[in-house]
């Protein structure tokens, strides 16, 4: 009949097709990863499973480009799973794996350049300084270091009750002209700026000089020529990097 011959001459979809297919202009309310660059993403990890080759570099790739599109880890693995499914498979632990790490790393890469420097200082911010101490540590390790012993966090604190952020500034501006190649001068907390150095002989008349130079009101300023306005002492460094994070953030909430 002819039905029937229709019927056959009807062009057949797999369901690899299928998904491949670019989805109708997204509505308000979907998920961008709905959009017409869904194929992109997943056809060279499609690619791999109907050619027999290895899915995981593809995978990793798949993590990496949804996390620069914004995209949740959860939508993510939703797809990668439904991208399985089209050759009756689960994803493998490796797959999963693979896209959750490329994922996480690219997200934080992106975290770490939005949070370095603080806006209203032009200073590193609190978790580069935590960032930078962590990566120290791993340094220290590889090449045999003791931290602590090596480096030192010299902190510097106004003694006004709310310093304004260009009185900030002006400490993180006197650290870097006394102290060569600081690792890192960040805000700490609202009130203090510090900073990771390398301890070597002339680290005391370093401090030294810092005292004298932002330590007290000069001589010119009537009424508090003389009188304190810069607390500055330093900060032995954690024995394990396990407890540089607590102790950054002790200091920035003190």
């Amino acid at each position: 009949m002819l039905i029937d011959k229709l019927r056959k001459q009807l062009p057949t979809t797999t369901a690899a097709e299928a998904l491949l297919e670019p989805d109708p202009a997204p509505t308000r309310g979907r998920h961008r990863l709905r959009g017409p660059s869904h194929d992109t993403v997943f056809r060279p990890l499609l690619q791999a499973l109907a050619g027999g080759s290895d899915p995981i570099p593809h995978a990793a790739a798949a993590g990496r480009r949804l996390a620069e599109r914004e995209v949740p880890l959860t939508a993510a693995l939703d797809v990668l799973r439904k991208t399985y499914a089209t050759v009756d498979e689960e994803p493998s632990f490796e797959a999963v794996r693979a896209l959750c790490q490329s994922w996480t790393e690219c997200t934080l890469t992106y975290l770490h350049a939005s949070s370095c420097e603080d806006a209203g200082t032009g200073l590193a911010t609190t978790p580069h300084l935590r960032t930078r101490l962590t990566e120290l540590y791993r340094i220290a390790e590889r090449q045999g270091w003791y931290l602590p012993d090596t480096h030192t966090l010299v902190i510097t604190e106004s003694v006004a009750a709310h310093p304004c952020d260009s009185q900030l500034a002006n400490l993180g501006g006197a650290i870097g002209t006394v102290f060569r190649e600081p690792e890192v001068i960040a805000r700490l907390g609202a009130a203090r700026v510090a900073t990771i150095v390398r301890l070597d002989d002339h680290f005391t008349e370093h401090v030294g000089t810092l005292r004298s130079m932002i330590g007290y009101w000069p001589d010119s300023d009537s009424g508090t020529a003389g009188t304190p306005r810069t607390k500055i002492w330093s900060e032995r460094l954690p024995t394990l990097s396990d407890w540089s994070d607590s102790f950054v953030n002790d200091l920035a909430l003190t």
